[in-house]
């Protein structure tokens, strides 16, 4: 970023960004780069997407760039595509002009605009002061702003979350007023700002604030008290942070009510099911740790392992009289693990098996169907009791016995 004679160079402005607003600007329509990417250009980072506050209505938009598709009329937005990636077009909002739609922005460091055809930086409200001195203040009254639209007081916990911002005190005291008009907000929208704010680098200042205010018991009931501490000592995991923060909730029921992906729900599900790892395991018997980690999944074993690890680390048990105890037995556990990971394949699912199905069926002259997956599930179970009885020749006559013993 330079300045001369009043203008403001910010670099990091693609050219098909800067054309159309160029477009817009001789057609008639004074127009403007607003809102996420004036911030972040300010801060010498590359936005991810750009938004533009214009003077023209959407017709006019949609007149002038053939190629772009009305996704939000109703608000006054048309997205026009561009070599850059998609820019969304929306006219000003609260007015005809561009101080009308400034004014009705969230926060300060969202109310800034700039026309990169002149150079004007316009911000009426010190957004850029306050991004200098890491401060998130509401543009005007806090408590109008957040009961314009309520899921900004989730995105004032991920701004802060993102940008290690210091929350206005007005802003948070205003926080707990959006509670329940909360409830209302389409669940997408929320879980789009929830999923920024747990993947967030300053994740437990984030989800510090929303406790504070009450919002996160509404929307996480009886989540752990160190959940913050606990999220924030993961890897940037989204599944792995969701289990962390959900942790003694009704997490299926909040993940569905949020509407995650199923795929998402089932892991995180999964992870709280086998969580604590340690429990239900001997680690100085090999067959007690092979079955334990059938149970468990070798693919979640690393998730488990680093969500016990962090609660033990910055968690309430790391403040308990036992955690030296807690500690050695996960640390023996981990250790098991590895050693029987170490001696080879474990077998520990059905398609590492030395025979499979179709040789089943042929040996027991079984259909397909139900019959042949217990056949298999049982020899899993005896191999991993025993990774020596993966072999052809041993399996064979390990399923002859048992279906031998069924006919008794």
């Amino acid at each position: 970023m330079s300045e001369a004679g009043g203008a403001v160079v910010l670099d990091g402005v693609p050219d098909p960004v800067r054309q159309l607003v160029e477009e817009l600007g001789a057609a008639g329509h004074p127009s403007y780069l607003v809102g996420g990417c004036i911030r972040d250009l300010l801060r010498g980072e590359a936005p991810g997407d750009f938004d533009v506050a214009t003077a023209a209505s959407p017709e006019s938009v949609l007149h002038l760039f053939p190629r772009a598709i009305p996704i939000g009329i109703r608000h006054g937005t048309v997205m026009v595509p561009t070599p850059s990636g998609p820019v969304d077009v929306t006219s000003f909002r609260g007015g005809p002009s561009l101080g009308d739609d400034l004014a009705h922005r969230d926060f300060t460091v969202n109310a800034i605009a700039y026309d990169p055809t002149s150079g004007e930086l316009v911000d009426p409200f010190e957004g850029r002061a306050d991004l200098a001195k890491g401060r998130l203040r509401a543009v005007g009254s806090a408590r109008e702003r957040l009961a314009e639209d309520p899921l900004r007081a989730l995105r004032a916990a991920r701004l802060a979350a993102w940008l290690g911002l210091e929350v206005d005190p007005e802003v948070e005291s205003a926080l707990a007023g959006c509670i329940e008009p909360l409830r209302s907000v389409a669940r997408e929208r929320v879980r789009q700002e929830l999923t920024a704010l747990i993947l967030a680098p300053q994740v437990t200042r984030g989800l510090e604030l929303l406790r504070r205010a009450g919002i996160d018991r509404d929307l996480a009931p009886n989540a752990a008290a160190d959940a913050p501490e606990v999220v924030a000592a993961l890897p940037c995991d989204l599944e792995l942070r969701l289990a962390a923060w959900l942790r003694g909730t009704r997490a299926t029921r909040i993940l569905r009510q949020l509407r995650f992906s199923r795929a998402t729900s089932e892991r995180v599900e999964a992870l709280l099911r086998r969580h604590p790892v340690e429990l239900g395991v001997d680690a100085t018997r090999d067959a007690s740790v092979r079955r334990h980690l059938r149970r468990v999944g070798e693919e979640r074993v690393a998730a488990l392992l680093a969500l016990r690890r962090a609660e033990l680390t910055v968690g309430d048990d790391a403040r308990s009289p036992r955690v030296g105890e807690l500690r050695e037995r996960l640390d023996a556990v981990q250790a098991a693990f590895r050693r029987v990971e170490e001696q080879g394949e474990l077998a520990l699912h059905r398609k590492a098996l030395a025979i499979g199905g179709a040789e089943v069926m042929q040996l027991l002259d079984l259909p397909p169907g139900r019959d042949v997956g217990r056949a298999l599930a049982h020899l899993t179970d005896l191999v991993v009791e025993d990774p020596e009885r993966n072999d052809p020749q041993t399996l064979r006559k390990l399923l002859r016995a048992w279906a031998q013993a069924l006919e008794r």
